[in-house]
């Protein structure tokens, strides 16, 4: 069975999108730190898994409150988001109604959960408010500073545990997340082509 099969049940139909993670990208979908990243090359397939946990803890756990963001509100729309519609979320599933992508300020589940989405262009529109946990796509695009400010946004309290994380490519060792990972202040998880079937 599917690792999202029994989660997904009320949604799933013959346009349902099943999913199973594999060696890195099970691991990142089952992460619990405080702060991690799953790293890996173009095509591993560390969104799709990340968004698919995401996309889990908000059917799961009622009421609870996630930021998903990118550097700029612009490329999350073409990117992260488009990923999210055509892949993650199941064809028909209430929080694809509304605004289109790129209006759009957050997706709200019918158990009262909601995924805010925006850009560190921006930051007023997403440091002003409390979550459970925060997904930041192409996290080598933000600087530390940013890293960290959003990590103080978690202070939400529907989750037993509370979470910043996100992929991203490969850098050099002397970037910030190599660093943070190398003091033990984050978690890298290592993805490859064979996580992504």
């Amino acid at each position: 069975m599917s690792i999202l099969t029994a989660t997904h049940a009320e949604f799933l139909d013959p346009a349902s999108k099943a999913y199973q993670p594999y060696g890195g990208c099970r691991e990142a979908f089952t992460a619990r730190d405080k702060e991690w990243i799953v790293s890996g090359p173009a095509g591993v397939g560390k969104s799709r898994a990340v968004q698919e946990k995401l996309h889990c803890l908000a059917e799961l756990h009622p009421g609870m409150r996630a930021l998903m963001i990118r550097k700029t509100r612009e490329s999350l729309t073409q990117t992260g988001l488009v990923t999210w519609e055509d892949q993650v979320v199941p064809a028909n599933h209430p929080i694809l109604f509304g605004p289109k992508r790129n209006c759009r300020q957050s997706y709200v589940y019918p158990n009262g959960s909601e995924i805010v989405v925006g850009g560190m262009d921006k930051p007023v529109k997403v440091m002003s408010s409390e979550y459970d946990c925060i997904y930041c796509q192409e996290a080598i695009e933000l600087s530390e500073h940013e890293w960290e400010s959003l990590s103080s946004r978690l202070r939400a309290g529907h989750l037993s545990y509370h979470s910043i994380f996100g992929d991203t490519n490969p850098d050099a060792p002397s970037h910030w997340i190599y660093q943070r990972a190398q003091a033990g202040k984050l978690r890298m998880i290592e993805s490859r082509h064979e996580d992504n079937p």
